[in-house]
């Protein structure tokens, strides 16, 4: 177990090095994924975060900032036009679905307020690392069908995403160095009882993050920005094209 900890270590540092010399933004949650990241950049990425004033990512940020003593920039969604994003990206990718559309429209709009040439972002943990929730509730379950959407569907989409703006889209969680060595990356060594992520939580600890931060319980963008309420809210608005 510790060879494995050891060389997924070694390979998202690897990743992270690779964007040295470049300004680079990171969407950040105040979790598990994006703080690893960013204490692996030596706090050298930019934190962004993005969510309704109310929402849990808001507060957890706020939290991980005082933890970490972290400047971290939010994007406040209060008072903005959510429709004129929801319509860019219908025009992106017309097949997005609704709860594709909860996810991604965290990234489509956290990427119009970045400065930075470079955005990089968690994707793949939670698909590589066995981070959702169904994982432990479902020992047979396997990460197969889950890795191949990312890789046909969520990543050409980003890419996209990222293209409108003329940004970089960066995932250390999929770099070719973690992609050599993922068939190590098992469901064993990732689950243990009720905790996941076992790997990216070893890591955390090795190198001194805090236990408030690395064993934060997971909630996914849509509904830790708050998003998900706002489209359930406007559900009859949204898909003007429908």
């Amino acid at each position: 177990m510790q060879n494995i900890v050891d060389d997924v270590y070694e390979e998202l540092k690897a990743a992270v090095e690779n964007t040295a010399g470049k300004s680079c933004a990171i969407a950040y949650s105040g979790g598990l994924d994006s703080s690893l990241l960013l204490a692996i950049s030596d706090y050298k990425y930019i934190p962004y975060t993005l969510g309704f004033s109310d929402s849990r990512d808001i507060e957890n940020v706020d939290d991980a900032s005082m933890i970490l003593k972290l400047q971290v920039k939010k994007i406040i969604l209060d008072d903005m036009d959510i429709q004129s994003y929801i319509d860019q990206l219908l025009k992106i990718d017309p097949k997005i679905t609704r709860m594709e559309m909860g996810y991604e429209l965290v990234l489509f709009i956290l990427m119009d307020f970045i400065p930075e040439k470079c955005v990089v972002t968690g994707q793949g943990a939670d698909e590589i690392f066995y981070g959702y929730r169904r994982f432990i509730d479902n020992p047979r379950l396997k990460n197969d069908t889950y890795m191949n959407r990312l890789f046909n569907v969520t990543l050409p989409r980003e890419r996209k995403m990222a293209e409108y703006y003329d940004k970089e889209l960066i995932t250390p969680y999929l770099s070719p160095g973690i992609m050599r060595i993922r068939h190590n990356i098992t469901r064993e060594n990732n689950i243990q009882g009720n905790r996941n992520k076992i790997i990216l939580r070893e890591i955390a600890q090795k190198i001194s993050l805090p236990e408030e931060i690395y064993n934060r319980s997971k909630t996914a963008a849509q509904y830790g920005s708050g998003i998900n309420k706002y489209l359930l809210r406007q559900s009859d608005k949204i898909y003007r094209n429908e």
